[in-house]
């Protein structure tokens, strides 16, 4: 295991071919543009087969937060690669609810880490 990078306060740590996302708990728009630009490369050129984008730091989660993870999550497909989302917190959760944003059955979700691992694995399978 190694940490890959820990910019724009985002850790990225690699496990084999799979790598964690720990995002930071603010995010501007151009925050986010650049972390997409940053994983996306950083998938490309290590070879990653699964990504585990770790939202426990976040605390709030707007429609265009919400929209722009659902856009490097369809991007991270394309390439092949499987994504799974950890840490939704009940406050988010319930923040994307009322903006009527409802789960994308094509976004893999689980409760935390441990979990969202052992549930990468098996869609990896």
């Amino acid at each position: 295991m190694r940490k890959m990078e820990e910019d724009f306060n985002t850790a990225i740590t690699v496990i084999e071919n799979d790598f964690i996302v720990g995002l930071p708990s603010e995010m501007t728009n151009e925050m986010i543009s650049k972390i997409e630009k940053l994983i996306t490369a950083r998938a490309y050129q290590n070879d990653i087969t699964g990504a585990i984008l770790d939202f426990s730091r976040v605390s709030v989660l707007d429609t265009y937060t919400y929209l722009a993870f659902e856009h490097i999550t369809q991007v991270f497909s394309l390439m092949g690669i499987q994504s799974v989302w950890v840490g939704l917190g009940p406050g988010v959760v319930a923040g994307l609810i009322d903006l009527d944003i409802t789960s994308n059955s094509k976004i893999n979700m689980s409760i935390n880490l441990e979990n969202g691992l052992k549930l990468l694995n098996k869609i990896k399978r």
